[in-house]
């Protein structure tokens, strides 16, 4: 099926597969009529096949990988509802039912998924899906013991570095997370990530202008990450650099205008500039964005309050309240519904 052959390998495979007498054959089609570009055809023959064998692994690994790719992400946790790890699963489709997981917010599944993978295909990729999944639980401990054991083994990979970085990080181990960084650096030195996580530790060993740099590096590979911008008005703002940091927030929002933390930033520095009709503007769209930003939402009570409209600076109090108790159950771990602001 490959090359200009997708579109003979679909006709010939169409009247089989809707005769739903054999799953391989749905899978082969479907696949066939993405190799030919229609991917709307190719869903709804795996849709089909779902539906006609709902406990198939294969078929409801499939639809969800086209799900998440669509950003169907609900869709695609749903296509998984009987998916079970056996010891004859592929790792391609555990390492696509943790992603989606993970897409979900499913941690606890993801978590279950990964660490079958880990064990029946050891290697960099499933070793480092565990490590990503602990990671978003906010058990950078256990992350740390994990990748600690397999040094030896992937010390020399950069991804490996930077996973176990993060969780260095986190651990508030900023001299070995920069050291496993500059390494990581060393080893693939356009590696973004690498140079935006060593400008978050730098900022944190109050190494501002090497902070600044890295995130100026991280820039140039990936100019259309909001967070980078974001990082370096934080730090640029410690400088006193207040017109660098409404440059670097304005670069934010331009790759990002729905990007929360930067919106809520640029409120506090128009309220502060005693703009609050301006910075109502930027607080309720990072609120709408995130939800669950109790910053945004105590800096709105602030700005409501300075345009004299009481019940409106009450309701946000009230809000305010509301969200932090949501939030409680979720501070240990690394909820992606509140964005810190020093979001890696």
């Amino acid at each position: 099926m490959d090359g200009s052959r997708f579109q003979q390998a679909a006709a010939e495979l169409q009247p089989i597969a809707h005769e739903d007498c054999d799953p391989r054959v749905s899978l082969l089609f479907a696949a066939a009529l993405e190799g030919q570009g229609d991917l709307p055809e190719a869903i709804a023959a795996l849709q089909r096949a779902h539906a006609a064998w709902p406990t198939n692994d294969s078929i409801a690994a499939s639809l969800a990988r086209e799900y998440l790719n669509q950003k169907q992400v609900e869709k695609a946790v749903s296509a998984l509802a009987r998916f079970h790890v056996t010891a004859q699963t592929p790792e391609q489709e555990m390492r696509m039912a943790a992603v989606v997981y993970l897409a979900g917010n499913r941690l606890a599944s993801a978590q279950s998924v990964a660490e079958a993978a880990w064990k029946q295909y050891p290697s960099a990729a499933t070793l480092l899906l565990l490590a990503n999944t602990l990671q978003l639980e906010g058990r950078y401990p256990d992350v740390n013991r994990l990748l600690g054991r397999e040094r030896g083994q992937y010390g020399g990979s950069p991804e490996f570095l930077v996973t176990i970085a993060e969780s260095e990080f986190d651990g508030s181990g900023f001299k070995a997370a920069q050291a496993d960084l500059q390494k990581a650096i060393s080893l693939d030195p356009k590696m973004y990530q690498a140079h935006y996580l060593l400008g978050n530790v730098l900022a944190k060993l109050n190494d501002a202008d090497g902070a600044v740099s890295e995130y100026r590096k991280a820039i140039e590979l990936a100019p259309d990450q909001p967070r980078t911008y974001f990082q370096l008005a934080l730090v640029l703002r410690a400088k006193q650099d207040e017109t660098g940091e409404r440059q670097a927030l304005a670069q934010a929002l331009a790759a990002d205008n729905r990007y929360a933390p930067a919106q809520c930033e640029m409120g506090r520095i128009l309220l502060e500039g005693h703009h609050p009709a301006d910075a109502v503007d930027h607080l309720n769209t990072a609120i709408e964005a995130n939800p669950r930003s109790e910053e945004a939402y105590f800096l709105l009570a602030r700005a409501y309050a300075q345009l004299g409209q009481k019940e409106k600076s009450n309701e946000m109090v009230k809000r305010l309240q509301a969200v932090k108790k949501e939030n409680q159950p979720t501070r240990a771990g690394k909820s992606e519904a509140e964005e810190k602001p020093t979001d890696r």
